[in-house]
């Protein structure tokens, strides 16, 4: 079994010699590369005698899902797992948010403790590879499972691109996949008049405007708690926030068309005043309460605002600009398996087939409002009975073919990078020149790669 070699790299120097020799985290024949070019032994070197003694097999699965997205649907799936294997026990730890995981999964491998599965989001793609020893999918089904085509089997190109870094190298099963849409109050479109959801940029901001003058109510709320609504934004206009030339990344954040979508963005909330620029919690909270009238955020929020809404609600595909073609990206994350005892390796094979069967992959996005990640999971029939059930669904499910990767950026420089862009957004919602801000921001970030 070939294990990627990796390098721990850039983080605090106060942890890095323990945070190096923690990768490896398994057996005592898998080993990891240090920066340093040292070779790393691993912990825990009795867990392959112990998982060949006969006895229950114990693997740890990271997971970002909340009671209000997708937490019940987790437990019930691992719950059912559990009692169908006896010889393997899946224990969930919930991480608050994906950041949170990885802050978490650093703090753990420095301590030298390694979790089995982890959900790495789609903006971590370059990040996690570049600081963790994982173990590539191929490689994971061909040698411990009797489905070694798996992933070829089962996700469509555009799905796969989703959970592989810049050079192709797939990290992680693409699992929770996401893509923004619109939620609209319908009894604040039947008070303004209005009779159907906007298409375009430029009809929801008519409309948003109409909802000013006939209600009083704010208008519109685009998601902010991160920059991955605000890329679907720019590229429903053409833009890009990050393109790759032959490995070679480029911020392209002050791109034309980039700016022309910002202004627009900044028009609403400065001139027109039908933007609202808050959180997204406070903004869904205002959707819930009937306060907000169109809402543009992920569709893994829909069951939690079905439970809370006490409203007819309405959802529609994310808004497009006129003339442009819809781009959405992908939000969600993949299973990154981290396992190095070969048993729990198998384990891990054997629950992640378990995971996408289509029947649970219906109870997973019927508990989080995800669209399905796997070719046969779209086409099962319960899928068809699931989304003529709750119509609400079918916005994201129609834009599967729209999905495009979440901008990833590379090494270490990803976080940083995502808040040098919501600084941005936040100087230009506060008033300042929108090139400026932007130039700016594309300038620190691109002094990042160098």
């Amino acid at each position: 079994m070939k294990l990627r070699k990796i390098t721990c790299a850039a983080m605090a120097a106060v942890m890095a010699a323990a945070t190096l020799a923690g990768c490896s985290g398994g057996n005592t024949t898998d080993t990891t590369t240090t920066a340093a070019g040292s070779t790393a032994g691993t912990e825990a070197e009795g867990t392959a005698a112990e998982s060949g003694s006969g006895e229950k097999v114990t693997i740890e699965y990271w997971h970002t899902n909340s009671e209000t997205r997708g937490g019940a649907a987790v437990q019930s799936i691992v719950d059912a797992f559990n009692a169908a294997n006896p010889d393997i026990e899946v224990i969930t730890r919930y991480n608050d948010g994906y950041d949170g995981l990885m802050q978490n999964l650093q703090a753990d491998v420095a301590a030298g403790k390694t979790p089995d599965i982890v959900q790495v989001s789609y903006s971590n793609i370059e990040y996690f590879p570049n600081n963790f020893a994982y173990v590539a999918p191929d490689e994971l089904m061909k040698d411990y499972s009797d489905t070694p085509d798996f992933v070829t089997d089962n996700f469509a190109e555009n799905i796969i691109s989703l959970g592989s870094d810049n050079q192709g190298n797939l990290v992680g099963f693409p699992y929770a996949v996401s893509n923004p849409i619109l939620y609209y109050n319908k009894d604040i479109f039947e008070e303004a008049g209005l009779t159907e959801a906007p298409e375009t940029w430029e009809e929801l901001r008519e409309a948003a405007m109409t909802i000013k003058e006939k209600t009083g109510k704010n208008a519109f709320h685009l998601q902010e708690n991160d920059t991955w609504a605000l890329q679907a934004l720019l590229e429903c206009n053409g833009g890009k926030m990050l393109t790759w030339t032959d490995g070679v990344p480029t911020c392209t954040l002050a791109d034309p068309k980039n700016e022309e979508a910002f202004q627009f963005y900044a028009d609403m909330t400065l001139v027109d005043g039908t933007s609202i620029h808050i959180s997204t919690d406070e903004a869904i909270q205002a959707f819930n309460a009937g306060e907000l009238g169109m809402l543009a955020s992920s569709c893994a929020n829909l069951s939690g605002i079905e439970d809370s809404a006490q409203f007819e609600i309405g959802t529609a595909p994310f808004p497009v600009f006129e003339g442009e073609k819809r781009a959405v990206p992908a939000g969600g994350c993949v299973l990154a398996v981290m396992s190095q005892d070969d048993a729990k390796k198998e384990a891990c094979a054997k629950f992640i087939q378990y995971l996408y069967e289509d029947d649970n992959i219906v109870e997973w996005i019927a508990g989080t409002g995800y669209v399905a990640p796997t070719i046969s999971s779209n086409e099962c029939q319960g899928m068809k009975d699931l989304l003529a059930s709750d119509p609400l669904m079918e916005a994201a499910a129609s834009q599967v073919g729209d999905i495009v990767p979440w901008a990833a950026y590379p090494g270490d420089s990803g976080l940083q990078a995502q808040q040098y862009i919501s600084d941005a957004r936040d100087q230009i919602l506060g008033g300042e020149d929108v090139n400026t801000a932007l130039t700016e921001a594309q300038d620190r970030i691109n002094a990042l790669f160098d």
